[in-house]
């Protein structure tokens, strides 16, 4: 009798995937990324402190294609309670988190 092989136990490219950042949950298929206009978002985001600054705003279509109807939620879970701001600062370290475990290897 043969050994057993090992089931892959990687989920499928296109299957959503339940990930909790700094209290939101998502549900995110990591198929998402396999997307032009994303990888512009990324890209844009990655280049703004480098150029005019103007790539910082893809953070809004970024977010909202990423979050989908769960984007307000989001926001109101990162909001400060006494400002009533959503801060840059805690948004970039939700996508950081979040993208960690939608895309590890990435």
């Amino acid at each position: 009798m043969a050994a057993k092989q090992p089931q892959d136990r990687k989920t499928p490219k296109n299957q959503p995937k339940t990930v909790e950042a700094m209290g939101v949950t998502l549900a995110v298929s990591p198929a998402i990324f396999d997307d032009l206009d994303m990888v512009e978002y990324l890209y844009d985001l990655q280049t703004a402190q480098s150029g005019d600054g103007a790539g910082a705003f893809a953070i809004v279509p970024f977010l909202k294609k990423l979050c989908g109807p769960q984007y307000a939620a989001m926001k109101d879970a990162l909001r400060d309670p006494d400002t009533g701001r959503v801060s840059i600062d805690k948004v970039s370290e939700f996508i950081a988190q979040l993208l960690e475990q939608v895309a590890p290897n990435s």
